[in-house]
């Protein structure tokens, strides 16, 4: 667990600079998909929900396509897990080939998307959900299924309780010490293990936040070669995993 209490500092640092990146990579995928595709490749509730009311209403075309998004999805997630499971002994470099995969395949699409612009090719999304799937599964591997970066639902919902959470803390100091015991904890907060989790899952937020903006932007005035942007964001994922640095990144949870 990588914010456990036998967790070392220096390894939850790793940790939660490879989570962040890979968020803001997913942002920016997923704002690139619905800009190209008109699907938000990550979402996979909608996805599941699509297939449902397409059988409902015998549109089974419909229901193949969200189908095979969530089959491809699910088929990034088991390659991710063998591969994991593969390199698992490594001291470091342990994600490098998840991550390699995940990054030939999103360039192979924006290649493929800026070499055929006018094509609308479905086999690219399936290749997306497919990406997203092994990103998802590596970071709920390494975080012991504590954080996703490919969606914020459970995100948005752990910030949403642990606001109530820091605020009894505060309001508690002030019981205890008044005034200055309010302030002491106010002042604490940004530092107090406790909460560090919280400021991981505002910082994934964030980051997924931003990723989608600039993949929109650089989509927009680009088109399809702004998929570089997550390509270049999971090379230096790599990097830092192949690195001394990457020995600090938590082993991945069986």
């Amino acid at each position: 667990m990588p914010f456990s209490a036998a967790t070392s500092r220096r390894s939850r640092l790793a940790y939660s600079t490879l989570a962040l990146l890979l968020a803001g990579a997913a942002g920016a995928v997923n704002a690139t998909s619905f800009f190209a595709f008109g699907h938000h490749i990550t979402h996979m509730t909608g996805h599941v929900s699509e297939v449902g009311e397409a059988v409902a209403n015998g549109q089974w075309g419909g229901a193949l396509v969200a189908g095979r998004m969530v089959f491809s999805f699910l088929v990034g997630a088991i390659t991710a897990a063998a591969l994991l499971d593969a390199s698992r002994h490594r001291h470091r470099g342990r994600h490098a080939p998840a991550l390699l995969v995940e990054t030939v395949t999103l360039g192979a699409v924006g290649l493929w998307a800026y070499e055929h612009p006018d094509a609308n090719e479905p086999t690219l999304m399936w290749g997306l959900a497919f990406a997203m799937g092994l990103q998802n599964a590596l970071v709920t591997r390494v975080s012991g299924a504590v954080v996703r970066t490919t969606h914020l639902t459970g995100v948005l919902t752990d910030i949403g309780i642990q606001t109530v959470r820091m605020v009894v803390w505060v309001r508690d100091g002030a019981r205890e010490r008044g005034l200055r015991g309010l302030w002491n904890k106010v002042l604490d907060l940004p530092s107090a293990e406790q909460f560090e989790r919280t400021r991981l899952h505002l910082g994934l937020a964030f980051a997924f936040l931003t990723g989608s903006i600039l993949g929109s932007v650089l989509f927009l005035h680009y088109g399809a070669p702004a998929m570089a942007v997550p390509c270049v964001v999971l090379l230096l994922v790599m990097a830092l995993d192949i690195s001394p640095a990457g020995s600090h990144i938590p082993a991945t949870s069986s």
